[in-house]
């Protein structure tokens, strides 16, 4: 495949040769051609270029370990994969890039706790993840962009070094193990992608994100101040963070549900990412309240091995996964000012509490978020009404009809909120997409038949046909 790819850039390169020169014999610039690249990057802090050997039964925490040059500038991430793997181990049976986990096969036990990747502007998380080693992948036509420092797209030169960061424990009995932390990245060059930013949060102040848990069931969770030793309080939405949740997902430890963001200012909840266990793990809690951002029970999984410390019992098979969010229009909303409160809610019958619990979650929004009048508030959030037409553009947003224009130029045109077939008028045809649907909620029905109140309420109902009513036999047209 890439010899084929090779070959075309040359006879594209041939054609511009023979087809594109202007009148003075000068060539026209050949234009980039967008790239997706997939690499894997592999990291350690010794010599030869491992962590360790760690000893039995001890830990190797190293909160920035390493400098780094960015995995790519001027270019989009589109998916990271982590993995943790061995590399000269002394136990030549474990050979270079064998995936290190507990590993029931081959009766080791070295895990990855978590590892991060920061940029130079700290706070700059990049990724995170822990030994469930979740994939990040963003939705499609996304990605996060890495600016070139120095640019417009990177003025503090976040992206001029960025740190590596792990906590390795090794539950092994006798052997001491080498691993190197593991990032498969992809990610496009010479195109435009739409750009994300993310909304991180936390409920634990420590720098290692983690805080006790008793025993039993738990739900901790950020708070509006003194929150009790170790606990964040609640994030604050910035004019920069503002915009829609399309994705998210999130990282506890074992005998955690998952973890949750609840919106305090709109009361409502934002997504939840749930754990997944073996079907048969002594740690996939049961017994939550099934209250929303509160489930009732962890995902039960395929039991993977892997997850299983040899020298535990056979039922002893740890978190595998968690789940990206599923995110409803309205909770999706975030502005400026909103109070987000994250939860994480934990089983935990270890007999006694846990001191290295975690609960995170990580949004993600469109970077640009669209803004009609360019009053600095995004369209999502505007109750102003830039065209007019008597639905704000909050409203608008929602409905997913445009804010900066009050008529349809042809049928495709989602425009008039009231005027669902695009004809330009209000009447019977446009109430007749309103009575199929009645009751329904939002989704599965599309967005475009809840048109009020305003902000819309997620539901085809009576309210939505009386607002209709309102503009029955009117058009848009001046």
């Amino acid at each position: 495949m890439k010899r084929i790819a090779v070959l075309a850039a040359m006879m594209g390169a041939l054609l511009l040769v023979f087809g594109l020169s202007d009148r003075s014999g000068l060539i026209a610039p050949t234009p980039a051609e967008a790239t997706e690249t997939t690499t894997v990057f592999m990291y350690g802090n010794q010599p030869d270029g491992t962590i360790g050997p760690i000893a039995p039964n001890t830990a190797n925490e190293q909160l920035l370990a390493l400098v780094i040059p960015p995995w790519c500038t001027n270019c989009y991430i589109t998916r990271i994969e982590p993995d943790m793997v061995y590399w000269n181990d002394p136990n030549p049976a474990l050979t270079n890039g064998m995936p290190a986990n507990y590993n029931s096969q081959t009766g080791q036990g070295i895990w990855l706790h978590h590892d991060n990747i920061v940029s130079n502007c700290i706070p700059g998380t990049i990724f995170l993840s822990g030994n469930e080693r979740t994939v990040s992948q963003a939705p499609a036509g996304y990605g996060s962009y890495i600016g070139v420092p120095g640019s417009p797209d990177d003025p503090n030169n976040c992206n001029i070094q960025w740190f590596v960061g792990w906590h390795i424990h090794n539950s092994s009995a006798t052997d001491s193990h080498k691993v190197k932390v593991k990032f498969t990245v992809t990610y496009r060059t010479a195109e435009t992608l739409n750009r994300l930013k993310s909304v991180g949060l936390n409920i634990a102040t420590a720098t290692n994100a983690q805080y006790t848990i008793p025993a039993g069931y738990s739900d901790t969770h950020t708070c509006p101040s003194n929150c009790g030793t170790g606990i964040s309080t609640d994030t604050i939405i910035t004019a920069a963070q503002q915009g829609q949740v399309i994705a998210g997902g999130g990282h506890v430890h074992d005998y955690g549900f998952g973890v949750s963001a609840f919106n305090v200012t709109r009361n409502q909840w934002i997504c939840t990412s749930v754990a997944g266990y073996g079907a048969t793990s002594r740690y996939l809690p049961t017994g939550g309240p099934g209250t929303p951002g509160h489930p009732a029970a962890a995902n039960s999984q395929t039991l993977d091995t892997d997850y299983r410390l040899p020298s535990s019992p056979d039922d002893a098979y740890h978190i595998q996964n968690m789940s990206t969010c599923s995110v409803s229009p309205a909770g999706s909303i975030l502005c400026t000012g909103d109070v987000l409160r994250v939860h994480a809610s934990y089983n935990n019958t270890s007999g006694g509490s846990i001191t290295d619990a975690m609960g995170i979650l990580s949004l993600a929004l469109p970077a640009t978020p669209t803004d009609a009048d360019l009053d600095g508030t995004w369209d999502g959030c505007d109750a102003g009404d830039t065209d007019g037409d008597e639905f704000t553009d909050r409203s608008e947003f929602l409905t997913g009809t445009q804010p900066n224009d009050p008529c349809p130029d042809n049928p495709s045109d989602n425009a008039w909120p009231v005027d669902i077939n695009n004809d330009t008028f209000a009447d019977i045809s446009d109430i007749v997409f309103l009575t199929n649907n009645f009751g329904a909620a939002v989704p599965p029905t599309p967005a475009r038949y809840n048109i009020s109140p305003d902000p819309p309420d997620g539901f085809v109902d009576i309210t939505d046909i009386a607002r209709m009513t309102n503009e029955f036999g009117g058009d848009c047209n001046p």
